[in-house]
């Protein structure tokens, strides 16, 4: 193959924007597309030169793919996947809060594997990328990111492995770890009614929205969220409009906790 060219393994995030079809704002659009860059460019801004990972990001009309691997330099006992899958989602997770702060509905797919990226060439392609698309195009149906299961279960893995090291060192009072769990990514993913693996971007809105942005806690952004899929439902006719802002509606009242609902 020319000049050794071949699959390397990512990490790939398909994302579309709901509702889009109808949607000729230049404005809107806009916003859509710049949202994706200036969350990842506020991650890249954080990245130190020992971090063994790293990002690229496409945009294209009302949809993006976002790729997480490896750097070439980084030995083989360094790439734990589990970890790389579980840092992704976490830096992902301000991207999806500002849609849905902005009332900007989406679905997606994310898979791992094969895939080549040529970033000078804005050209990528492989069956990690035909994954992802197939997840967000043929499973998710809902708003929702349907997680590969291979993804899924590795992230849980790491998950589980750093906060089984939390809770030792805890025990000798060394940290905090009601502080540090939410960090380790526990809840990022979870299953979904129908048993599919979702990336519950719900799981810690605090960590990640701002006091300005005129919320004081996870809680009342979540609730904001809740109102307007109910105004939604109330306003529109149209069955497959109705049955998305239902399921919206249905996930955020499952991340509020009991004291909330009453």
């Amino acid at each position: 193959m020319e000049n050794n060219k071949s699959y390397s393994k990512y990490l790939v995030i398909f994302i579309d924007i709901l509702g889009s079809q109808n949607r000729d704002d230049f404005e809107k659009a806009y916003k859509i597309n710049s949202i994706f860059h200036e969350e990842l460019e506020k991650n890249n801004k954080n990245d130190l030169p020992h971090t063994v990972y790293f990002r690229k990001i496409y945009t294209f009309s009302d949809c993006s793919y976002i790729f997480y691997g490896f750097k070439e330099n980084v030995p083989e006992e360094k790439r734990d996947e589990g970890k790389l899958f579980t840092t992704a989602l976490c830096n992902c997770e301000p991207i999806f809060l500002r849609f849905i702060k902005e009332k900007i509905m989406f679905r997606g797919g994310i898979s791992y594997g094969d895939a080549y990226v040529d970033p000078s060439k804005s050209m990528f392609f492989g069956k990690a990328v035909n994954r992802a698309y197939q997840l967000e195009s043929n499973v998710a149906i809902h708003p929702r990111i349907v997680v590969d299961n291979y993804v899924a279960e590795e992230l849980l893995r790491n998950v589980s492995f750093q906060m089984n090291q939390a809770i030792e060192k805890n025990n000798t009072g060394e940290i905090s770890l009601s502080e540090l769990i939410p960090l380790f990514g526990h809840g990022l993913v979870e299953r979904d009614v129908d048993n599919k693996f979702i990336f519950n971007y719900l799981h810690m809105p605090q960590f990640n929205l701002l006091y300005n942005d005129c919320y004081s806690s996870g809680e009342e952004f979540i609730k904001e969220f809740i109102n307007f899929c109910e105004e939604q439902i109330e306003e529109n006719t149209e069955y497959k409009i109705i049955d998305k802002y239902f399921y919206a509606l249905r996930f955020a009242l499952d991340k509020l906790p009991p004291s909330c609902k009453e």
